[in-house]
């Protein structure tokens, strides 16, 4: 696994210890676009269990995408990744979250914090939403790390498979 002592993008108030890039990998549309790079970024790199918080996934897009493109894609990917009773007991919880989605340009940044008490969605280092509940957290990220995940090859280069 390649760690980097490089800070990743957080919270303008946020005091905690550094995060550390464990792992990288180009975020492509349709496939073959690349659209920006997402990052896996943890206080310690060689953790057992990448996906055990905290970990930090961030994406920095090199163009202008419409903020529902996010919020339609991920509700697409929640509702393939979850079992049919567990998607209708989150949906609302998830449209809500999905719904500070915001049109981005290039060179903005998204970051979605999983800490033990939950998820948190910032823009540009600025706070947009915040959900309780590992298990919350735990589905959210079925997005990129789930079966089928958003891209195999980015949940492969983020997990150093």
């Amino acid at each position: 696994m390649a760690a980097a002592a490089i800070a990743s993008p957080g919270y303008a108030s946020e005091s905690e210890q550094s995060w550390q890039v464990c792992t990288r990998s180009d975020v492509k549309a349709l496939r073959f676009i690349t659209v920006g790079e997402a990052t896996l970024s943890r206080h310690d790199c060689q953790a057992d269990d990448l996906l055990s918080p905290p970990l930090r996934l961030t994406f920095r897009y090199f163009r202008d995408v419409p903020g529902d493109a996010f919020a339609k894609a991920a509700l697409n990917f929640l509702e393939k990744n979850l079992q049919a009773t567990e998607f209708d007991r989150y949906q609302s919880r998830f449209q809500a979250f999905n719904s500070h989605y915001q049109d981005i340009s290039d060179g903005d940044a998204y970051s979605l914090t999983y800490r033990e008490d939950g998820l948190t969605l910032a823009l540009n280092n600025q706070l947009l939403a915040s959900e309780a509940g590992t298990t919350f957290a735990r589905y959210y990220l079925r997005i990129w790390f789930g079966e089928p995940p958003y891209s195999q090859s980015l949940k492969e280069n983020l997990l150093d498979q």
